[in-house]
């Protein structure tokens, strides 16, 4: 009910507001949404029509992807103490699962890596300076 409350407000402001102030598509169903403050920066899977999922919560500051991976870089943010950049947390989503990014540490990032084969090509090519 929560995840509905959510999208259900996401979408109400962009039908009142006009559309979010980021939304860039990473790969078919896989978008960087920040429906008003860049540091809202998140990562959404929209498989359909009034489908949405939340794979990676804010704030997102770098992303690469090929055909197989989406690879990003957040930093924590909370409704205390905002946006923390002294953390860094580094994620690996499976395309084909669209499942919830568990936030890992460099060396999680790395091990993970290696475990599901990620190929040492796939880089972080967008890039938020000004969430960095």
């Amino acid at each position: 009910m929560r995840k509905f409350v959510v999208v259900f407000t996401i979408l109400l402001q962009s039908c009142l507001f006009g559309a979010g102030l980021v939304e860039q598509e990473i790969t078919d169903k896989y978008w960087l949404t920040a429906n008003n403050t860049l540091d809202e920066m998140s990562i959404w899977y929209f498989p359909g029509e009034h489908q949405s999922k939340l794979i990676v919560e804010q704030t997102v500051f770098e992303v690469g992807h090929n055909d197989n991976f989406i690879i990003a870089k957040s930093h924590p943010k909370d409704s205390v103490n905002g946006l923390n950049k002294n953390v860094t947390y580094y994620h690996i989503i499976e395309v084909a699962r669209a499942s919830k990014s568990v936030p890992l540490s460099l060396e999680q990032f790395e091990f993970k890596k290696k475990e599901l084969q990620v190929s040492e090509k796939l880089e972080f090519t967008k890039v938020f300076h000004e969430l960095k």
